[in-house]
C-alpha cells in the first residue's frame, strides 16, 4: 500500500479516534498513516516478516536511546567471537563466507541483548538486521524476488559487502525516519492506540473477537503477480524462527500463492460468482494448473471479505486497493471480481478511483512475469 493511497482512503471513510483494520498490513503503511492521522489501528498479517517490520515502524521510540544502543551494538559486533552459524539451503550461493560470518555475529549480539533492551527497541534492531540481508547478498537488489542477474553477477562478483557497515548506514536512515515519524505524531494531542497481530485473515472474526472495527483499509496480495514467499525467504532464513517444513507450509498457505500441492488440484470446483466463474473456465482451457491457483485465490478472498463484513457494523466502510493482471496472457478483471464477491457478501460499491503506477522500484524487464500492472483500483464499499 503506497502511503498516499492509504492516507486518501483513511481521510475519505473514517473520522479521528475511529479504529481502522488492515487485514493484509504488510510493512505497515495503513497502520502508520492511521496513527499519524489520529485514528486507532490494527494490522494483521500472516507473514512474520511483515509483522516484524510493521511493529518496528509504527512504534514511537526515543532517538537518544536508539543512538546509545547503536553505539553499544557496533562495539559488541567487533568484539564478538562466537557468531551464529547459518546453515540454510544454498547459503553459500547467496553470500560469501565472510558475509555469513558477520551476519551471524549480528544475530548473536542481538540475541544476547534481547533481555537487555526493552521489547520495542529489540524489535526495531531485529527488523533493521533482516532488512540489510538483501543488501549484503549476491542477489540483484532492484526487484522484490532474490535472484542473481547478469548485472548483479558482474557488479558484485568477488565483492564482500560488509554487514557491519551496512548495518550502520541503514541505522542512520532508520533513525532519521523515526525522528520524522515522531515529528508527525507531535501534531496529535494523544498518540493513537495500535497493535500488530500475526494471523490468517481468513479467520478475522476469531482473531479480533474482542475488538470493535469502524472501517477496513487494505491492499491484498495480488493474484499470481508476486511470489510473497520467495520475496522474503532470505530474510525469513535469517530470522531463524521457522523450520524448513514450516517455511514450505507457509509458502503454500499464503493467499495468492501458486505453490499448490497436487492434492489441491481440482478442475471441477466452481466459483459461485458469475464473472469469476466465467474467467475460471476461460483459464481452464489455457492452463489447468493456473486455473486452480485462480480458483483458490478468489475463494480465499471471499472468505476474507465475508469475515470483514462480520466485523463491521451496518453503514461502515470497507476499502480495498487492487490491480488487474494477466495469467497465461488472459486479462483478469480482478477489481470487477472483487466487486462481485463484495456485493455478494453484503457490501455495496459506493466509489471507485484509479491510480497510475508510476514507480515500484522494479527492473523494467522481468522475464517470465505474468504482466506489469499499469494502474491500481481503489474500491470503497459500504456495508448494507
Amino acid at each position: 500500500m503506497i502511503p498516499h493511497m492509504a492516507n486518501f482512503l483513511i481521510k475519505k471513510i473514517t473520522l479521528p479516534k475511529q479504529t481502522i483494520l488492515d487485514p493484509f498490513c504488510g510493512s505497515g503503511s495503513v497502520v502508520i498513516q492511521s496513527v499519524v492521522e489520529g485514528r486507532n489501528a490494527i494490522g494483521v498479517d500472516m507473514n512474520p516478516l511483515a509483522v516484524l517490520f510493521s511493529k518496528a515502524k509504527v512504534t514511537p521510540l526515543e532517538i537518544e536511546k536508539l543512538e546509545t544502543q547503536l553505539n553499544q551494538l557496533l562495539s559488541e559486533f567487533y568484539s564478538c567471537n562466537d557468531p551464529f552459524e547459518y546453515t540454510f539451503p544454498n547459503a553459500d550461493y547467496w553470500f560469501t563466507p565472510a558475509t555469513l560470518r558477520k551476519l551471524g555475529t549480528i544475530k548473536t549480539v542481538l540475541d544476547k541483548n534481547s533481555d537487555n533492551f526493552d521489547e520495542e527497541y529489540f524489535i526495531f534492531w531485529k527488523a533493521l538486521f533482516v532488512s540489510i540481508v538483501r543488501y549484503c547478498s549476491r542477489a540483484d537488489i532492484r526487484g522484490p524476488k532474490p535472484f542473481i542477474s547478469k548485472r548483479a553477477h558482474t557488479i558484485r562478483k568477488g565483492k564482500h559487502f560488509d554487514p557491519f557497515k551496512t548495518f550502520l548506514t541503514q541505522s542512520r536512515i532508520w533513525i532519521t525516519w523515526e525522528a520524522e515519524y515522531l515529528a508527525k505524531l507531535k501534531k496529535q494531542r494523544k498518540i493513537s492506540q495500535f497493535k500488530i497481530l500475526q494471523g490468517d485473515s481468513r479467520n478475522l472474526s476469531h482473531i479480533l473477537r474482542d475488538d470493535k472495527i469502524d472501517a477496513i483499509v487494505t491492499s491484498p496480495p495480488y493474484l499470481n503477480a508476486q511470489d510473497y514467499y520467495r520475496s522474503s525467504k532470505l530474510q525469513l532464513f535469517f530470522l531463524n524462527e521457522l523450520s524448513s517444513s514450516e517455511m514450505r507450509s507457509f509458502s503454500r498457505e499464503i493467499i495468492g500463492s501458486d505453490r499448490l500441492v497436487q492434492s489441491q488440484f481440482n478442475n471441477n470446483s466452481k466459483l459461485p460468482y458469475p464473472i469469476a466463474e466465467d474467467f475460471r473456465l476461460k483459464l481452464l482451457d489455457l492452463n489447468k494448473q493456473k486455473s486452480v491457483v485462480y480458483y483458490k485465490y478468489f475463494l480465499d478472498m471471499s472468505k476474507v471479505i465475508k469475515e470483514s463484513n462480520n466485523l463491521l457494523e451496518s453503514g461502515s466502510y470497507f476499502s480495498i486497493v487492487i490491480g488487474d493482471n494477466k495469467i497465461s496472457n488472459l486479462e483478469i478483471p480482478t477489481h470487477k471480481i472483487i466487486n462481485e464477491i463484495s456485493e455478494h457478501e453484503g457490501f455495496q460499491l459506493v466509489s471507485i478511483y484509479s491510480d497510475k503506477i508510476r514507480d515500484r522500484r522494479l527492473p523494467i524487464i522481468r522475464n517470465g512475469h505474468s504482466g506489469i500492472m499499469k494502474t491500481e483500483n481503489l474500491l470503497i464499499f459500504q456495508k448494507n
